[in-house]
């Protein structure tokens, strides 16, 4: 296992959710946290919460999905942290809409944040990880990145590349010989604000969509940020590339998409996200 006492863990998406579970794991490791969010209000309890327990943290905004933001949490953290071990990219946000009723100001919402949000850490943090020859990436994707459901074409978009992206990386470092570990974590249903998360609709780009309603699922009686924590971190010790939340719940759905992908044959409701049937009771975007 690493020690990961006294070293940099940076993590984006961090004043709630599965990124705080995260920076809280870091924390109780003995690394010092850095909690970077768009949420300032957000931050705040989440530093005064993990700061309670005694932990080295520090909170910075940040927009993940504008590169100079994300460039000056760099190099902030390098000034005034030091150098960092692990970087979480896991900010998200999630709007729903039938493919042809998806604004084009809600794609570059959903795009900005879920996958210029992981190319811009990946760009501001990667070099100096690598160049130490030490350290490691996670970068939050989805179930969702690995099977596909109606109604949310650009979230389902967005992930896809996230595990794309990141498994290219990965790749690119072992063939290179880094000692710079990747992860891709695609979470399941997990108790966390995601359908509420345009709510931090940026003005610029016009009036907000709606939050989700009813027929998507609830995340309140599912796996908590915590255990998911815990996963993250025993595949950062194992240096494991696939953080797959619920192997068995989505095993079947998984299984199904890839042996239709091998034979030919068009998708079915075999291969959507299973979680979406068991909280509704039917199939996106039906009536």
């Amino acid at each position: 296992m690493p020690d990961y006492h006294g070293k940099v863990a940076v993590v984006t998406g961090a004043a709630s959710g599965i990124g705080l579970a995260i920076a809280e794991r870091a924390g109780h490791e003995g690394m010092t946290v850095v909690l970077a969010d768009v949420d300032r209000e957000g931050l705040t309890k989440a530093r005064a919460m993990l700061d309670d327990q005694g932990m080295r943290v520090h909170a910075m905004e940040v927009d993940v999905s504008d590169r100079a933001s994300v460039t000056g949490l760099a190099e902030r953290v390098g000034r005034e942290v030091g150098e960092t071990w692990l970087l979480v990219n896991n900010a998200g946000v999630f709007t729903a809409a039938p493919l042809l009723e998806t604004t084009i100001p809600e794609w570059e919402f959903i795009i900005g944040v879920n996958l210029w949000g992981v190319v811009y850490g990946l760009q501001a943090f990667l070099p100096g990880m690598v160049t130490r020859g030490s350290g490691h990436v996670v970068n939050t994707a989805s179930l969702d990145g690995l099977l596909t459901i109606q109604n949310t074409g650009a979230y389902v978009a967005s992930k896809h590349a996230v595990v794309a992206v990141t498994e290219t990386l990965f790749r690119e470092l072992a063939l290179a010989g880094s000692g710079v570990g990747v992860s891709v974590l695609c979470p399941g249903a997990v108790a966390t604000n995601i359908l509420q998360s345009a709510r931090h609709w940026p003005a610029r780009r016009g009036p907000r969509p709606e939050l989700p309603g009813t027929g998507y699922p609830e995340l309140d009686e599912v796996m908590q940020p915590s255990d998911v924590a815990s996963q993250v971190f025993r595949a950062i010790g194992d240096r494991q590339f696939w953080i797959v939340t619920h192997p068995d719940q989505y095993a079947p759905a998984l299984r199904a998409r890839t042996e239709g992908v091998i034979v030919g044959t068009n998708p079915d409701d075999d291969s959507v996200d299973p979680n979406f049937r068991a909280a509704t009771g039917r199939q996106p975007g039906s009536a």
